[in-house]
């Protein structure tokens, strides 16, 4: 029960900040998108290459640990107990996931030309940056330096959390909890573009000219 609040307060937050910014049809949100760096469309080669570092980088197993961490003070799965082995079950579905989530996006990015970088603004006040934020978890750049939403992004976050379920115990395996697992993942590359906005050295190397 707590892992399914834990859940919805994430929906909860997730949607409040999207109704509050995006009071519109989604279909306007890439006009929305102001001036951001630029650098050179990624080759398929390179978007492999992106999510090989997104897999087994800083955020694969950083993410891994601060998630296992969340899920042994909440007890959650509760089936997975506590000490060593319940972190390290905990611990490995989180790396695990997130290997398999970037799988997704770099097929779907690739086949829908969609690049998979955050382009930090070029605005400077606090709030156009922080909508630029917030705009950038659902909207992509293409290859053709277009925005549209971010189909890869969005589906693979869904997609994966039900494939998570597969290994998740009872309580926590439903179609319900992994709805929710998907808007969690939203919420994780929300706060991963907060970071690569704010602090330059979490963005790729070809956006850390600034």
């Amino acid at each position: 029960m707590t892992f399914f609040k834990t859940r919805i307060a994430a929906f909860c937050l997730f949607g409040y900040l999207g109704t509050s910014l995006f009071a519109q049809s989604p279909i306007n949100l890439p006009a929305q998108v102001g001036a951001t760096e630029s650098a050179k469309p990624f080759t398929v080669g390179e978007k492999f290459d992106y999510r090989v570092v997104q897999s087994f980088g800083l955020r694969g197993f950083a993410g891994g640990l601060v998630g296992a961490a969340i899920g042994q003070g909440l007890d959650s799965p509760s089936e997975w107990g506590q000490g060593v082995e319940g972190f390290a079950k905990r611990y490995g579905s989180s790396v695990g996931g997130n290997l398999t989530r970037q799988s997704m996006e770099f097929v779907m990015e690739s086949a829908l030309h969609e690049d998979p970088r955050y382009f930090p603004s070029e605005e400077k006040g606090f709030k156009a940056r922080i909508k630029n934020v917030l705009l950038q978890t659902i909207v992509a750049r293409t290859d053709s330096q277009g925005h549209r939403i971010a189909y890869g992004r969005i589906v693979s976050a869904f997609a994966n959390a039900q494939l998570v379920n597969t290994w998740q115990p009872a309580s926590t395996d439903s179609v319900g909890n992994g709805v929710l697992r998907g808007f969690t993942t939203l919420g994780s590359d929300l706060g991963y573009n907060f970071l690569q906005e704010f602090v330059p050295f979490m963005r790729p190397k070809t956006l850390r000219h600034h």
